[in-house]
């Protein structure tokens, strides 16, 4: 026996009046939702780094992320850096990218010699490069180098690439140093799945349907 809809006897004004409702809920959520957003990266962009140490004494760095869009990616961060520029566009899908700069420094370190050269002398000099700099002194016992920098600058980007237009999405993550002598030996990305919302379950949503189906009937 087939279920006929009698259309007469749908109140019309109760479903236009109920959809308006629910999209002006929805409306404004995502008002809030990216007046939040806004504010949380302007506090990240102006946040200042902070650290903390485990229990074991190790140094933990520590910042708030900035959240922007594609676009505003493309105009405010990559449009100054070339290489970047380059990297995103090897993505289908972006979904993080990280700068951070390092300083890795040596105050002293002493080569000394098993047998003593028979002279004495003494010699100091130092090195200045792009991408380390130090000083030495060097006599018959040895050598002392000493204010040894190593700077490094790393740009890391995380999001999908495909091998062709509609090929399956693989999650990479692709990381540059600008120092050439620093070559990263192991990586390791993990991505946490998010467990989904109440409201985002099949059984919310079959549920809604069933709740729409009954008001349209009435």
């Amino acid at each position: 026996m087939k279920t006929q809809i009698n259309l007469h006897r749908i109140n019309w004004q109760r479903i236009f009046l109920i959809g308006i409702i629910i999209a002006l809920l929805c409306l404004n959520y995502v008002q809030c939702e990216n007046q939040n957003i806004a504010t949380a990266t302007i506090e990240a962009q102006n946040s200042e780094i902070s650290t903390y140490k485990l229990k074991n004494g190790q140094l933990v760095t520590s910042q708030k992320v900035a959240t922007l869009n594609e676009k505003e990616l493309k105009e405010q961060v990559a449009s100054k850096d070339k290489e970047l520029k380059e990297i995103i566009k090897k993505f289908s899908d972006v979904k993080y990218v990280t700068k951070y700069v390092t300083k890795t420094k040596f105050d002293t370190i002493t080569l000394a010699y098993t047998d003593s050269i028979p002279c004495n002398f003494q010699k100091t000099d130092a090195i200045f490069t792009d991408w380390y700099s130090l000083a030495y002194k060097s006599n018959q016992h040895g050598v002392e180098v000493y204010d040894m920098v190593i700077p490094d600058s790393v740009t890391i980007v995380t999001g999908y690439k495909r091998k062709w237009f509609l090929g399956s999405k693989t999650l990479v993550v692709d990381i540059k140093h600008d120092n050439p002598f620093v070559n990263p030996e192991y990586i390791q990305q993990i991505e946490v799945k998010e467990k989904k919302k109440w409201y985002q379950t099949d059984l919310f949503k079959v549920g809604i349907g069933l709740i729409g189906g009954i008001i349209i009937t009435r």
